[in-house]
């Protein structure tokens, strides 16, 4: 079975060559490091160690510690992952910024491995600020944190969960209902999900995960299935991970626990500010219910990209669009 997943995927790296050199197909290009120092910041979780970096402004005025701004990615994804863009311009503004990965995920501990599972994640956003509002090179009561896709449902949580440490919170084209989302993944492949997620399920504690692709070339089965899905997600995996058919995959229990889970519940508890980006055509996640939920936010603001879909802001004018607000929106919040 993972033989035959792989095959699209490797297929994919002919076109990954041949439009590397289009910039609007890759992330933005991230300037050298000569711009941040880079520490680690790896911190513990649920008796794992979960692997993260910090990135230092430059310049600090004197006597004074940066403002610190905490983000890690959605489904499936790495720290690497189109991320150190926004992290970038964050850190460019005077933030210091933690870019994490879950437990399961590239270096960080814990298994079994790439279990998508939003309610652990969440576990792992509360053990990252507990520990990182806590550093030495920081000023801990100046955090914030940014999450995207489905993080962007869990920092929502995360918010919620924390409300004296957590002082601004960014939610770009958020996960906000798994009865919406999943009423978006095609009928034609449920009962397929369903039987991978049943036997994976039934997989014995030390005995590897069943698992799905996270996409699909061609539109055949996978975890997510959209329009823009495919080269949207590949966009945002380096070459390098590319050919790794390892990184294609989740545990196929995604499947019977998504479905389950609303972040956007908890929108009205969080009392930081919170800024909510939404794509206008969101092949995922229906724009309607995220701009319920961010009426319901007591401090929310809202930005909606129009004509954009789910993988737009990572790319391109909707990156520089999403980027500039949010990075706006952290100094409004945490450089007073």
């Amino acid at each position: 079975m993972n033989a035959h997943f792989a095959r699209p995927w490797l297929s994919a790296l002919a076109l990954v060559a041949a439009t590397a050199s289009a910039q609007s197909t890759v992330p933005p290009a991230v300037p050298p490091a000569a711009a941040h120092k880079v520490v680690d910041a790896s911190f513990p979780c649920q008796q794992v160690t979960c692997d993260a970096e910090m990135w230092l402004p430059a310049q600090t005025p004197a006597g004074q510690k940066p403002p610190v701004i905490l983000i890690a990615h959605g489904f499936g994804g790495l720290k690497d992952w189109g991320l150190p863009a926004f992290a970038e311009r964050f850190v460019q503004a005077g933030f210091a910024v933690v870019r994490f990965d879950y437990r399961g995920f590239g270096k960080s501990g814990g298994q079994p491995r790439r279990v998508v599972d939003g309610k652990a994640h969440v576990q792992d956003w509360l053990s990252a600020i507990d520990a990182i509002s806590k550093r030495p090179e920081v000023d801990g009561q100046r955090l914030g944190i940014w999450g995207t896709s489905y993080s962007g449902g869990q920092v929502l949580v995360a918010g919620a969960e924390r409300p004296n440490v957590v002082k601004a919170v960014s939610a770009q084209v958020p996960f906000v209902s798994g009865l919406s989302s999943g009423l978006r993944y095609p009928i034609k492949y449920q009962p397929m999900a369903t039987w991978y997620a049943l036997r994976d399920l039934m997989r014995g504690e030390d005995e590897e995960p069943v698992y799905v692709p996270v996409i699909d070339k061609d539109g055949g089965f996978a975890a997510l299935i959209c329009d823009e899905c495919y080269e949207g997600y590949k966009k945002l995996v380096p070459a390098a991970a590319q050919q790794d058919p390892m990184q294609n995959r989740v545990a196929a229990r995604v499947f019977l626990s998504l479905p389950f889970w609303f972040p956007g519940n908890r929108a009205k508890d969080v009392i930081a500010p919170t800024l909510i980006v939404a794509a206008e055509n969101d092949g995922l996640i229906p724009v309607a219910k995220v701009r319920d939920v961010a009426k319901s936010l007591p401090k929310g603001e809202y930005l909606e990209l129009k004509g954009a879909d789910h993988f737009s802001p990572y790319t391109g004018p909707f990156f520089e669009q999403t980027v500039a607000r949010q990075t706006t929106f952290f100094k409004q919040h945490l450089m007073r």
